[in-house]
């Protein structure tokens, strides 16, 4: 079906597109040119059918260099290693490179790169961490370490030394991240071997930059020659590099100190922590932080209090924040050092309790995942979960989740855990016989009531209110924070509403365009623009319709009273791509504003089909008869010369005549098959604006943008209302996006008018999952 893949759906989404498998599997009268499902109809540059010149190149030796220097980068770039060293405040401090010497897993480094004392990571350009285990060897005088770290799986590739001096004049190339910017190559040569501050170093010709440090200097025999350490104040394309001999004395007598012996800012008492499946666990200001990937499931990694458990009943509490809603952190219980325990935390908004009872996701149970308005994202949530003899109750900000008697798993002990990449914060950790924080009483509540409802500003409060307030801070806190919560997401829905009145005006003039009763003269150009207005309100399609015109009245002033079809044609092409510029996105192809009507106008470039739109309506105006032609692929512009005779014009490639063996080549690329009659019939103006629709779609798929998604699907059906596969997208869409009255009249909808053979019962009880779905979205307002 046509969703976007990312999102995480629920039933009600599976729903329909079971549905829509059923829909689709019947045959409809009505228009359904093309799967909205596949890629973008104008899915690739026209160049992109075109023929190379079978010539075999003659290569300068600036041109073997550079083969050759394309070979080095494919063999030594899976050897090169980013290093990021945390700052004081948890944040980057600053990135260097590092590679790989032993498949066991050292890594060379500078030693300034890693500093003294900070903690640090290291991952390959394929996204693999590498969890440090130690410093094997550090010398801050000739400025080199060598890293141990953890080799888990595939052993890593070694890059080989080589001993033997370097030259003046040797071709070299060096690797690294320069400014941040990852896996980097840039070539030069060595310049000289002098002694610098009473060291030999070698003098690189070459540009070199802050992230190139403790990369390997490398020949074009693929052997490292050096290590980059600095660069010149004075020259950006002067460096220099350590020479790899310096380095033997290191490796041959080599004193290893462990990573969290060396990491000393942050780290975790391991009198009163264990942390177990990695990532990095520190402590700072009484806030626990988690960094990188834990090697369980998941990215699962776990962190485990070492203080004696009270007796059953107990508490366990902690505060959470997640960097990223779509991670998820929180509490363990019942933990065994290993991979059995339960998981309390958010996860994607929702909250989830889980059981894990192995190394694999087929021993993970989901006990409970929901909404929760008492949940607040981006912000601290107090978790507790209170420890009971017959099963355990979970709470967030003091609202009971839920309650369960599983027993699966009955002791262990307690800590954080988190998953995938997620960067959680932890506060304020406790165990004890009673955690809970006080409610509000009766008098806060009615203090509380007074403030949100007087007529002096919210936050212009007496001192003596204030004092009042703060006499129970942690309950008034919390439920302030909820209210703000709340409003928040009104002030959201409003926004949105406001939007989709915007939107329905819109919808309306389209789908106007087609009524019975319509008589507009220009239906193509005006729903083109009236298309680009879904995504720019602002956007005035009778001011480019009026730009249209004059772009036809000046091309009609130049041209001859005697003047010829062909003749007529070229002076339009000369106007449009000459003299004007316009010409096929190929730099962004895919930018939803090379589907924009207004844009293509205004900045002279875009996809086939809006620059033949532009291309059809001016060719009408200086009576030229022209159609579009939807080819699979790239849409093109037949020019009917005669009864008996046309051409094919290619606006992208501004205005090349294709002949007919180059428009059967450009469906045999797209398609795989030979060009049929159906290819090349001239498309009526619905099927041209449904196709640009489609296009906007996958854009809006592959931005993952459901916003967009689903404007794209109202115009569909605006344009084409008795459709049952876009009715089906379109309530797909408003589903995802929550909402749920639209989704539920389109369903409706369907019940009332699906064909024979699709079964009814299947919609009737997606109705019922989606009028569940919003009873719950409005209970979560309350």
């Amino acid at each position: 079906m046509c969703l976007v893949q990312s999102i995480a759906i629920r039933n009600p989404i599976h729903q329909l597109q079971l549905l829509a498998v059923a829909v689709m599997s019947l045959s409809y009268d009505g228009i359904l040119p093309y799967c909205v499902s596949q890629e973008v109809a104008d899915n690739a540059p026209a160049e992109t059918f075109h023929q190379a010149e079978n010539n075999t190149p003659i290569l300068s030796v600036d041109d073997a260099i550079a083969k050759n220097l394309e070979t080095l980068n494919q063999t030594i770039q899976p050897s090169i290693a980013t290093i990021r060293v945390q700052g004081r405040d948890g944040d980057e401090l600053s990135i260097g490179t590092g590679f790989v010497i032993s498949a066991d897993g050292q890594i060379v480094t500078n030693a300034h790169v890693i500093g003294e004392g900070r903690a640090f990571t290291v991952e390959l350009p394929s996204g693999r961490l590498l969890p440090v285990l130690a410093i094997e060897a550090s010398d801050a005088l000739v400025d080199l370490a060598i890293l141990k770290v953890e080799v888990h799986g595939e052993p890593l590739k070694p890059l080989e030394l080589s001993d033997q001096p370097v030259v003046p004049g040797m071709q070299i190339a060096a690797f690294g991240n320069p400014l941040g910017l990852r896996n980097s190559i840039v070539s030069g040569i060595v310049s000289a071997v002098r002694e610098v501050q009473g060291r030999e170093l070698i003098q690189l010709a070459m540009p070199t930059q802050p992230g190139n440090s403790g990369g390997p200097l490398v020949d074009l025999q693929g052997k490292v020659r050096g290590i980059i350490n600095m660069k010149s104040a004075i020259d950006d394309n002067l460096g220099f590099a350590i020479p790899i001999p310096q380095l033997s004395p290191m490796l041959n007598d080599p004193h290893p100190v462990q990573y969290d012996r060396w990491v000393t800012l942050g780290r975790l008492d391991s009198k009163k922590w264990q942390t177990v499946f990695g990532a990095n666990w520190q402590q700072q200001g009484g806030i626990i932080t988690a960094q990188g990937t834990g090697k369980g499931f998941g990215g699962r990694s776990l962190c485990l209090n070492q203080n004696e458990l009270p007796a059953v009943p107990f508490d366990i509490a902690v505060d959470v924040r997640l960097d990223d809603e779509s991670g998820a952190a929180g509490i363990a219980f019942h933990a065994d050092g290993g991979d059995l325990h339960y998981g309390f935390y958010p996860s994607n908004s929702n909250l989830r309790i889980t059981c894990f009872k192995g190394s694999s996701v087929y021993s993970w149970e989901v006990l409970y995942d929901s909404e929760s308005r008492h949940y607040r994202p981006g912000k601290w949530n107090r978790l507790r979960v209170r420890v009971k003899e017959d099963g355990f109750e979970c709470f967030v900000n003091e609202r009971l989740v839920s309650k369960f008697n599983d027993q699966q798993l009955s002791q262990g002990k307690v800590g954080l855990v988190k998953f995938r990449s997620t960067q959680p914060q932890f506060r304020r950790f406790a165990t004890g016989k009673d955690l809970a924080s006080p409610s509000l009483n009766p008098k806060q509540e009615e203090l509380i009531a007074d403030v949100l409802n007087s007529s002096i500003a919210i936050d212009d409060q007496s001192q003596a209110t204030l004092s009042a307030l703060a006499e129970s801070n942690e309950a008034v806190s919390r439920e302030l924070d909820q209210r703000a919560s709340i409003l928040e997401s009104r002030i959201s829905q409003l926004r949105r509403l406001a939007d989709d009145v915007r939107l329905e005006s819109t919808l309306s003039k389209l789908a106007a365009i087609f009524s019975s009763s319509n008589k507009e003269t220009d239906p193509l150009l005006k729903g083109a623009l009236l298309i680009a207005k879904l995504d720019n309100d602002d956007s005035d399609p009778e001011s480019y319709m009026n730009k249209v015109n004059s772009m036809a009245q000046e091309i009609l002033e130049i041209i001859p009273n005697e003047s010829d079809t062909k003749m007529r044609r070229d002076i339009l092409h000369r106007y449009l791509f000459e003299e004007n510029g316009y010409h096929g996105g190929l730099s962004e192809y895919y930018h939803r504003a090379n589907s924009h009507l207004d844009r293509v106008i205004d900045e002279r470039e875009g996809l086939p089909i809006t620059l033949s739109i532009l291309y059809l309506e001016l060719a009408k105006r200086i009576d030229l008869d022209v159609a579009g032609i939807g080819l699979p692929g790239h849409f093109v512009v037949q020019h009917r010369l005669t009864d008996d005779e046309a051409e094919f014009i290619d606006v992208f490639e501004k205005g090349r005549v294709l002949s007919e063996e180059e428009a059967a080549a450009i469906v045999m690329a797209s398609t795989n098959r030979a060009v049929t009659p159906e290819d090349i019939r001239p498309q009526t103006d619905l099927e041209i604006l449904t196709r640009v629709l489609n296009n906007l779609l996958g854009s809006a798929r592959r931005n993952n943008d459901t916003e967009a998604y689903r404007r794209y699907c109202e115009a569909l059906v605006a344009i084409l209302p008795d459709n049952p596969e876009f009715r089906i997208m379109r309530s797909q869409a408003r589903a995802i996006t929550k909402r749920y009255s639209g989704a539920i009249e389109d369903v409706e909808w369907l019940i009332e008018k699906i064909p024979e053979g699709v079964d009814k019962n299947q919609a009737l009880r997606l109705r019922d999952s989606l009028i569940s779905d919003q009873a719950k979205q409005n209970s979560l307002m309350k």
